[in-house]
This record gives structure tokens, sequence and C-alpha cells, in this order.
């Protein structure tokens, strides 16, 4: 599962960094994809619900669920994927919100066309960020339900087991 996580951000960085024209990586296209206080205000509209919540070791909790050897008991898995369905939801919600407020403050500023342009590149960089961040935990929601399948597998050959047991002492 982190392999996924690190080709999506791989895909992610070299699709920002090509130059549709030429097909070359350029530096300087970089820069347009940086805005930090896109990036703020996603992050500062969505951490806070893991600490308000009181949900942020549910949150660790999902990515420990990357690691092979980590064990934990269902119910605490369930609360792991609770979280970060939550989160992912969170975050769309988040970059639409913000898209929208960035697009009625531009609206109100149509009379300085110089700065349209940038200023709707900001609008569509915050809803790229949470789309970006989205990306990031559907590995982290398919582990924890791949876990939670795991377990139901392994119940499902206890009650078997059990069942055959109890039928079979029935027999003699």
């Amino acid at each position: 599962m982190i392999m996924e996580i690190i080709s999506i951000l791989l895909g992610i960085f070299l699709l920002g960094a090509v130059d549709y024209g030429s097909g070359v990586i350029s530096p300087n296209g970089i820069k347009f994809f940086l805005d930090f206080p896109s990036l703020t205000i996603i992050l500062a509209l969505t951490v806070p619900m893991l600490f308000t919540g009181g949900v942020w070791e549910d949150f660790l909790r999902a990515w420990k669920l990357l690691k092979k050897n980590y064990t934990c008991h269902l119910s605490e898995i369930r609360r792991s994927l609770d979280v970060v369905e939550m989160m992912q939801k969170q975050l769309v919600y988040t970059g639409i919100i913000s898209m929208l407020l960035s697009f009625i403050h531009i609206l109100g500023m149509l009379s300085d066309l110089a700065s349209l342009g940038p200023n709707v590149a900001v609008a569509i960089l915050t809803m790229l960020y949470a789309v970006i961040f989205e990306m990031l935990l559907l590995p982290l929601q398919l582990e924890a339900k791949r876990r939670i399948i795991d377990y139901m597998e392994v119940d499902m050959d206890e009650e078997e087991t059990v069942a055959r047991a109890e039928s079979g002492e029935k027999r003699i």
C-alpha cells in the first residue's frame, strides 16, 4: 500500500512538472502548482477535525495499517476506516467551499482583468490540493476494508470448524 501512495505522489509530480507542449520537465512550471495559502486553508479546515473529534489516534492507526505486521482489533480497524472516510469527505467539502469562496472574491474584483488569471489559478489549486490529499487517503481506506474482510474470513473459518465439530459430536 505504501507503493500506491508513492506512485500517486510521483504521478502527480510528473504530471504537474511536464510541459504539455514539449514534454520536458520544467522547474518554472512547478512554481505554478505551489500556493502555500491554499494548502494552509485545506489543512486548517480539515486537521482540527481530528483533534476536536478525538479521533487522531484512529487516524494514525489507519496509517499503521499499511504495515503488514501491524495488528489490532476489528473495532479499531472499523473506527480507523470511519475516520479515513470522514477525512475524505471533509477534504472534498473543504476544497469545494474554498474554491467557491475564491470565485466569489474573484467575481467581486472582476474589473481588474490583469489579476483574473492568477486568482482563478489559486482558486483551482485549492481544489487540486484537496483532491490530492483525498487520493492519498484512498490506499488507507482500501487497506482498512481489506483488513475487515480478512477478519470476517477468519471468523467464517472458525464458525465452520465449530459447526463441523458439533455435527461430528452429534453423529457419535
